[in-house]
């Protein structure tokens, strides 16, 4: 089988390009022929170079709805590409996969697969509203958002059960169109005992920890969006009271001159570092002793889940908690109300460690690589 996953070329550095690397590295280890369509701009070109490991990639002029400048009012009357079309075809895939980020990008994209005659369906990241987020006429770009994938004919994939409800609710479909809205949970690689202690040592090496220091990290991009700022006074309050605890950022963005600010203005360098984007982040992970992921609101984060699968015990955002509704104990929770209450029960090792248990053992049982790739295996095998 060929599958073509078409990118609406948002980026190459969020959740939603990490998904289209696992799935789409992990199909080709089954057998199958993928291959990419993204845009010729740069800002795709790292994901192009990694896709292009093991599948075809293809590139081509294409402008992503937020750099359009009346962004997805352009798509009210969205005109045809068939260039873009021929380019689809051209692969000759079985099934064309489209990549959306969230529910307003890509309209275009999904528009011209009703000129294709083979399968096809769409994955939605992030599920909220642009109203909620409080974007610039956020209410009628949701309104086009909503009329556009009510047309779209394929089947709509949704990364979480909580996803999923959200996708229903703001199309307020019938019980018969609904049934288009499928839930296919991420998934990660799980590591292997062997492989965790050989990189943990040799991390820990390379970043000069000494045996009782504690590492706790964050991966993700400096934006405004994963609130690295709160990571820096998450980290404060922790060193106070675990005087044996570093911190380390994995990533950079917008925000990184003012992380260093912070840094250097509070007399942190000691104890808080970061590097820019790493395209393998699992020597980190295994490096690490604790994982802090502060962000406002995600789709269903793979950095999150990642740190869970190599055993992490976790902190989030309480608002991030409420989207991600996990059982209670997966992770520590710091409230907007007491948000220092999580990081003290996170002080505790023993809890620690039953955090760390619990995340691991439900990555096992839902959120493996092997089960999110298994479900897409047979989507694609019955539409």
């Amino acid at each position: 089988m060929r599958i073509l996953f078409v990118s609406s070329s948002s980026g190459s550095r969020g959740g939603g390009e990490l998904y289209l690397i696992y799935l789409g590295q992990e199909l080709a280890n089954r057998g199958y022929s993928v291959g990419l369509w993204c845009s010729q701009h740069p800002i795709m070109d790292e994901l192009a170079s990694l896709f292009g490991r093991f599948g075809e990639v293809l590139r081509s002029p294409y402008q992503n709805t937020y750099n359009l400048k009346l962004r997805s009012f352009t798509h009210i009357f969205p005109q045809i590409n068939q260039k873009i079309i021929s380019q689809w075809q051209a692969f000759k895939p079985d099934i064309v996969h489209f990549n959306k980020q969230n529910l307003e990008d890509g309209l275009d994209l999904l528009s011209w697969s009703h000129s294709l005659s083979i399968p096809y369906l769409v994955t939605i990241h992030i599920t909220q509203t642009q109203d909620s987020l409080g974007a610039l006429l956020g209410k009628w770009r949701d309104v086009i958002a909503k009329i556009s994938l009510r047309k779209y004919r394929g089947s709509l994939v949704a990364i979480s059960e909580h996803r999923g409800k959200e996708l229903t609710s703001f199309l307020a479909t019938s019980s018969a169109s609904s049934e288009k809205i499928v839930v296919i949970q991420n998934g990660v690689t799980i590591p292997e005992e062997t492989e965790h202690l050989v990189k943990r040592q040799a991390s820990r090496l390379q970043l000069k920890l000494h045996p009782e220091e504690l590492l706790i990290l964050a991966v993700g991009r400096m934006e405004a969006q994963k609130q690295p700022l709160l990571f820096l006074q998450w980290a404060s309050h922790l060193k106070s009271n675990l005087p044996s605890a570093r911190f380390l950022w994995v990533g950079d963005g917008r925000l990184t001159s003012l992380w260093d600010q912070w840094v250097i203005g509070n007399h942190a360098q000691d104890y808080i570092q970061r590097l820019g984007w790493q395209n393998d982040v699992t020597p980190y992970l295994a490096a690490a002793d604790g994982f802090f992921h502060p962000a406002a609101f995600e789709g269903l984060p793979f950095a999150l889940l990642e740190a869970m699968a190599w055993s992490l015990p976790c902190v989030i955002t309480s608002t991030l908690a409420d989207e991600l509704k996990f059982p209670q104990g997966v992770y520590f929770v710091a409230s907007e109300q007491d948000q220092f209450k999580g990081l003290k029960n996170f002080i505790n090792s023993q809890e620690r460690n039953a955090v760390a248990n619990i995340g691991y053992q439900i990555i096992k049982e839902q959120f493996s690589l092997e089960k999110m790739v298994d479900t897409y295996t047979s989507l694609y095998s019955n539409i």
